[in-house]
């Protein structure tokens, strides 16, 4: 089986199915009659840019980030005024809260962008705490993220 074929699968199944854990995604891999390792699995999770996410019960399940074809800035304007409520500066930090189950939705794209400005990203179901080296980069950061949401 080639990985374009069980990549296309692995979105199928998530789309279709309620997959909360890597053990239940290749179960249902292996019963499409694909065999694939742990290990080979958590890549593809990485690169399909699969996130766990809430459903509307609260119930974590794995969803796929939608593809992106604008210009990634423009996206995380998107992305903050669609899912996040609030940005708070604290010393080196920003916290940003979002909706809940989508965090980590929103950290990821963050990431994406590599923000020179920022050294650490940590999400929760609701909150992504950002780290930056100074508590001047960390204000600048604050006030381009409070432009996003205007």
């Amino acid at each position: 089986m080639g990985k374009k074929k069980r990549q296309l699968q692995i979105k199928q199944i998530i789309s279709q199915c309620q997959i909360e854990s890597q053990q239940q995604l290749l179960d249902k891999l292996i019963e499409a009659g694909i065999e694939a390792t742990q290990a080979t699995i958590s890549r593809d999770i990485r690169e399909l840019k699969i996130v766990k996410t809430h459903d509307t019960n609260g119930k974590i399940k794995y969803g796929v980030l939608p593809e992106k074809k604008i210009e990634p800035i423009d996206h995380l304007k998107e992305v903050f005024k669609d899912y996040v409520t609030q940005v708070t500066h604290v010393q080196v930090m920003n916290v940003i809260n979002t909706t809940l189950g989508t965090a980590n939705i929103v950290a990821a794209d963050l990431d994406e962008l590599a923000i020179p400005e920022i050294v650490g990203t940590l999400a929760g179901t609701d909150t992504i705490v950002l780290i930056s080296r100074s508590e001047e980069d960390a204000k600048r950061l604050n006030e381009k993220f409070l432009s996003y949401l205007e």
